[in-house]
């Protein structure tokens, strides 16, 4: 089977992806990955061919400077969409594939698998957030508010002009976010999921997609940690990795703690330019997360999806400090089902102080019931299936469609 594989430029929605490109090349299938070249090497690596979008790719750098804003995410998206979906359109005909995988905000990966009428699948690397009650506070309406009245003439714009030039088809169900397909992939476990009648039987639940082997090696001082002390990770991630106001209060909130902590500080940030390290500190750009969780008794997080699933895969605990909208649902989700503390999550969002940051996580290593959540989340992830259930979802709808093609009745020749 050859599948194309749309993505966008965000570590945030290709590492999930990684594993289970790497399960499907296993399994015998051609892959061709679409994205911007600063991912050219984990998706080779995984085993997939990488081919680069036109110039001027979506970078990563774009979609980080919206990813603060929900509105203009969408204003983004739907201009990528009028720039690139002729190109794919033409680049697909060329390429004839048997399916296309689309990430759920790549909206024209989404399209041009409904113009074309190719089968598709869906890859959600967040909550399905449509429909969901109860989860956003009123602050947040309103910051959401405010955002979207600057946003709403692009978004009205960019999408009459798609549908002018391509038809009403073009966007066959209301919503922009997520961009889903007649079957879709969600890397979390259904038990994780918040409620929302948006979710059907076109929802498949996986798990996080999780494979060492497909993640880029790296050094770590795995001497200096000391198992006779609380471990607690701390990381803000990928986009948000630039706060070192934030590093330098949890230096100053934990110089003293009895734990160990290990800091994730982020591949562009200068190490030198953060000040004294405590002596209680690991400090480095870039950590190796998946060796390092399974050891760790707390985890310091922004609440990306991403870490917020591979935080409690492992049975972690969080204290969870989101730095936007979208991370303070993960972590009220993860809050909700007694697996982690929030703080800073009214807007603007990744506010707290050092006396709540210390409370926080002594809470979350004292408490047993912390971990013991932390710990049943982890199991329903597992038994979700993770890359492997992934892929036998993908395999199934290429056979249901090839086993359709079968059936179809011959015209006789009059």
């Amino acid at each position: 089977m050859k599948i194309v594989f749309l993505n966008v430029p965000g570590h945030g929605h290709v590492n999930p992806t990684l594993a289970l490109v790497s399960e499907l090349t296993r399994r015998g299938h051609h892959i061709i990955y679409y994205n911007n070249t600063e991912f050219a090497l984990p998706i080779e690596q995984s085993g997939a061919e990488f081919r680069p979008y036109p110039d001027p790719q979506p970078t990563a750098a774009a979609l980080a400077e919206k990813a603060n804003s929900l509105p203009q995410v969408s204003v983004w998206v739907l201009e990528q969409s009028q720039r690139l979906l002729p190109w794919l359109l033409e680049e697909l005909r060329h390429e004839q594939p048997d399916l296309i995988l689309f990430d759920s905000i790549c909206l024209w990966g989404m399209q041009a698998a409904q113009l074309l009428g190719i089968p598709s699948v869906a890859s959600i690397t967040t909550f399905v957030a449509e429909g969901v009650k109860g989860m956003f506070t009123l602050r947040d309406g309103l910051a959401l508010a405010g955002q979207a009245l600057t946003a709403l003439p692009g978004i009205i714009g960019q999408r009459r002009q798609l549908v002018r030039s391509y038809g009403p088809e073009i966007f066959p169900r209301p919503q922009i976010f997520p961009a889903i397909s007649d079957t879709n992939l969600v890397y979390t476990s259904r038990e994780f999921q918040p409620e929302t009648n948006f979710i059907d039987e076109t929802f498949h639940f996986v798990g996080p997609s999780l494979d060492t082997a497909v993640r880029q090696p790296t050094d770590f001082p795995w001497h200096l940690l000391d198992d006779g002390r609380p471990l607690i990770y701390l990381s803000l991630g990928t986009i948000y990795h630039n706060r070192a106001n934030f590093y330098r209060m949890a230096f100053r909130t934990f110089a003293d703690h009895r734990g160990q902590f290990i800091l994730s500080a982020g591949r562009m940030t200068d190490l030198a330019a953060l000040g004294p390290i405590p002596d209680n500190f690991i400090v480095r750009n870039f950590v190796p997360q998946l060796e390092l969780l399974p050891r760790m008794n707390a985890f310091i997080t922004h609440g990306g999806m991403n870490s917020i699933n591979e935080g409690l895969y492992f049975g972690v605990p969080l204290v969870v400090v989101p730095q936007q909208m979208e991370q303070a649902l993960n972590a009220r989700q993860a809050a909700r089902l007694g697996a982690a503390v929030v703080l800073g999550d009214r807007p603007p969002y990744g506010r707290t102080s050092p006396t709540a940051l210390r409370q926080a996580l002594d809470d979350v290593l004292t408490d047993d019931r912390y971990r013991q959540n932390a710990e049943q989340i982890g199991k329903s992830f597992r038994e979700a299936g993770g890359y492997e259930a992934a892929a036998d979802v993908v395999t199934a709808v290429h056979a249901l469609h090839s086993t359709a093609e079968v059936a179809k009745p011959v015209k006789s020749e009059q």
